[in-house]
This record gives C-alpha cells, structure tokens and sequence, in this order.
C-alpha cells in the first residue's frame, strides 16, 4: 500500500497538513453540503471495524445508553446499538436525521453537538464518528462533561486519507486529490492532522485505544462512491470542478476496471475518561 501522494507533498512541505485552507468553509457550510447529499452520504460512507465498538462498551461503566454525537445518518449508532440498550444519536442536519434508518434502540434528534438536550448525566459513553472537527470545542466538551456519567467514556474517531494500491492512486484518487486540495476547510485539515490534542484542547483523561485501520475489498465505482461524499468534494463540484472530475473519474473507472481492491482507511482514534 501506497502512502498517499498529495499527503506526502503536504508533509514534506509544511512538515504538517496546512491549517489555512484557500477557501474558507465554515462548519455550517458543510453541515448543508452533507444534507444536500443526505443519500449519496448514507450510501458512500462505510461503517467502522467492529474491534471499535466492542473497545467502547468494554470502557463504558455500563451500557444503558451512549450519545453519538454527530451521528449523520446513523452508521456508528447502528453499531453501538448492538451493545449499549439505548443510543441518542444526534446532528444538527435535519437531512441526515431524515436519511437514517429507524432503529427500536435509537432516538435520532435534530440537535447540534454543542447543546444536545439530553439530561444530566445520562450516557455511558459519548462518542463521535467522524464529525469532531465541525464543533465548538470550548462549548461541546462542557457537554460531554454534563452528558456523561462521572467515569464514563468519550470517544471520537475518524478516517484519515484513503489508501490503496498504486495504479488507483495513480488514476483515481490521486488526481481527484490534487483538484480538491484547496477546498479541504479547516476542520478538515484538523482531522487529518489526527486531531492534535492541544488544538482541540482535550479535557479528559487519555485512554490507549486499539491501534486499528479499516481494510476494506472494494471495486473502484465502490470507492468513487464513498470519494463523492467527501465535503471537499461536494465543495469543489458546487464550485465549478463536476465537469473536470466527472472525466478523471469516468476515464479511471474505464481503466481500472470493476475488480476489488485492497482499500485502507487509516483511522485516528481519541479517547479519555470523563471524570
């Protein structure tokens, strides 16, 4: 497996992911990209290595219930449901709400991450997939502290930049890269920079986590899928860029062909006890 080109530009420029991007993209702006594309985003995401989850419930003082924050259409809460009895699963993006699937073991509610209504000291765990770096620090971890029951468990996880072998790099992901480099907002860049504890000003007691990636066999039109629901992506097509992809990704489909590839997604993983 190939370590990504445009992240080794980046790294060998800067020494880190750059913290400006070119075009200022607020976290607003990508909570309605994610509802414009609600379905393509509860299609193209894939789940989480299920060694996560079982981590999770094994650190959590009990399994009554779990706040997943920033829950998008429910892929992590679907999982957490198969070990705690109740999830909230929260977002600020009616959209995505509206594209999750009902679930008898989780309440899905429009609410933003920083005041999520949920009562004082009601959750084992609190955890947030893929979503961290949209929110107001200093208001959301206060939150987790009144969510979670004194020493429960936070968690949030994320996946870095997709790795694969080196003729999909080569045709695909390299150059659709290189076109949407500039519309990375900061979030973004934070979680590729695999959350950087003073950054994000981390509160809690840090736990060790399993060191994990996800290896997925997917074909490339599997791949392309999950690309398209990258806020990057979405932005730099609103922009102007759907033509220009659209011709890298038709001519790179036609060229790899529909056989499954190995496809890794190295994962940063934060945790603490809540005290």
């Amino acid at each position: 497996l190939l370590f990504p080109a445009i992240l080794r530009r980046n790294v060998m420029r800067t020494g880190q992911f750059r913290q400006r991007s070119e075009v200022q993209i607020s976290p607003m702006t990508n909570a309605q990209l994610f509802g414009t594309y609600a379905a393509a985003y509860k299609e193209g995401r894939p789940g989480y290595p299920a060694a996560l989850f079982d981590w999770i419930a094994s650190e959590a003082p009990g399994r009554a219930a779990v706040w997943d924050a920033g829950t998008g259409s429910g892929q992590a809460a679907r999982a957490l449901a198969e070990r705690f009895d109740h999830v909230h699963a929260t977002d600020v993006d009616a959209d995505q709400i509206a594209a999750a699937e009902a679930h008898e073991r989780i309440t899905f509610t429009v609410a933003p991450a920083e005041a999520s209504g949920l009562p004082d000291a009601s959750a084992d765990a609190v955890t947030v997939a893929t979503a961290l770096h949209w929110f107001d620090f200093h208001r959301f971890w206060p939150e987790v502290r009144r969510v979670c029951r004194p020493g429960g468990i936070f968690c949030g996880f994320t996946y870095g930049l997709t790795v694969s072998d080196k003729e999909v790099h080569k045709h695909l992901l390299d150059p659709v890269l290189e076109r949407i480099d500039r519309f990375w907002s900061d979030g973004n860049r934070l979680s590729l920079r695999c959350y950087p504890r003073k950054e994000i000003g981390f509160p809690f007691e840090e736990l060790t986590p399993p060191p994990l990636k996800y290896d997925l066999s997917w074909t490339p039109t599997r791949l392309l899928g999950f690309m398209r629901t990258w806020s990057a992506h979405a932005k730099a097509r609103a922009e102007g860029l759907a033509d220009d992809l659209l011709r890298i990704e038709e001519a790179a489909l036609r060229t790899l062909g529909e056989g499954e590839r190995t496809v890794t997604l190295p994962m940063t993983i934060i945790a603490g006890r809540v005290a």
